[in-house]
């Protein structure tokens, strides 16, 4: 089986959010930009990749996509994935090492996978080698910095009744000790039994993740998310010594080195890898691989991309569920997954199940 790559087309656009403005501790998002990449074959097969940021400046990765990683990719077969992928990566190798340059990638190597997919008609899960047939989801939908209480309460409750029985809270905001009364309500609300969540997006400094950490323990967190800045590896480790509650990390990490070297120091108790900031599946796996080495659990992060890394999770026997977030945006998929009663169900088409309706890049391209 051979896969000609006979031409590469990318399209970006910006989409705006259906729900209420949404803020954390660094961001307030109200659109969505998306690179949609497709790789057309001789064979007849159409492979679809994605990626996002929820800032602008994508474009910067369909320029390294259509300066750089065109000519290494026209002509040659998509089965040597790998091979190509090293290729583009070396294309770009005094430009850029991590962002732009990996997120081009990253959206290229889905489109192989997807390619890979549809030759055999396999949904990508079932390709890798499944392990189970649903995914748990938590929602990071109702637990926005800028909501008050009341509001944060309110959506955790709503959520609770939806049929999830893990939600997510943001924290970072000026003074701590509103994060943990913000988050002493939600547990009052939700009672012993619902599994909270918290994120602090990186703004804290080590000895506010000391203190806090510590406190929201009286709380039953069940992890803190990103409490500081995700280069400084050895306050993380120190922190995770310090709290009994886990530290979640790999929103922000781009390379397998950063997790290694997080796991090995032991500063991070549960890994969110994310395939879209790495250099796609491969790379996913290979650190998903090393956390299960170690006995960590893994918890994609995820905010658009839930098709993908529910898939993933199906077959990773580390994976326990998938973050649920940016529901508003469920449409834009040609062939959308939801969420019912808690659950993700797994898709059944074949491939990766990256493609936006066209009808959407229509009424939302950029350039």
């Amino acid at each position: 089986m051979s896969l000609t790559i006979q031409s590469v087309s990318t399209e970006l656009l910006r989409v705006p959010l259906q729900q209420r403005t949404i803020t954390d501790s660094q961001s307030t998002v109200t659109d969505v930009e998306f690179l949609q990449v497709t790789l057309r074959t001789n064979e007849g097969v159409t492979g679809y990749g994605m990626n996002w940021s929820y800032t602008t400046g994508l474009r910067a990765a369909q320029v390294m996509i259509d300066e750089n990683y065109v000519p290494v990719l026209l002509g040659q077969d998509a089965i040597l994935r790998k091979e190509l992928v090293r290729k583009m990566f070396f294309s770009n190798h005094f430009v850029g090492r991590v962002g732009a340059a990996r997120v081009g990638i990253a959206a290229v190597e889905f489109a192989m996978w997807d390619l890979a997919c549809k030759a055999v008609g396999l949904p990508l899960w079932k390709y890798l080698g499944a392990c189970r047939t649903d995914i748990k989801a938590y929602s990071t939908d109702g637990g926005w910095l800028s909501w008050s209480e009341d509001d944060l309460v309110r959506d955790a409750v709503r959520l609770i009744e939806r049929g999830f029985d893990a939600v997510k809270i943001k924290l970072g905001r000026p003074d701590p000790r509103e994060d943990y009364q913000r988050i002493a309500a939600v547990r009052r609300a939700v009672g012993p039994k619902i599994r909270i969540m918290t994120d602090v997006n990186c703004a804290w400094s080590l000895a506010t993740a000391r203190y806090w950490g510590a406190k929201l323990a009286d709380h039953d967190v069940y992890w803190l998310e990103e409490p500081m800045p995700p280069e400084d590896v050895l306050s993380h480790a120190e922190l995770q010594r310090a709290i009994p509650i886990p530290v979640a990390v790999g929103e922000t990490l781009f390379t397998k080195q950063s997790f290694r070297d997080y796991i090995v120091s032991g500063g991070v108790g549960i890994v969110q890898a994310d395939a879209t900031k790495l250099l796609g599946i491969d790379e996913w796996l290979e650190v998903a691989a090393l956390a299960s080495a170690y006995n960590l659990p893994v918890i994609p992060h995820t905010n658009v991309q839930q098709k993908l890394h529910v898939q993933l999770a199906a077959a990773t026997p580390a994976a326990l569920m998938v973050e649920n977030c940016y529901e508003s945006l469920n449409e834009m998929w040609e062939e959308p997954i939801y969420v019912k009663n808690g659950w993700y169900t797994l898709p059944q088409e074949p491939g990766v199940g990256l493609r936006i309706r066209p009808a959407v890049i229509q009424a939302h391209r950029i350039g």
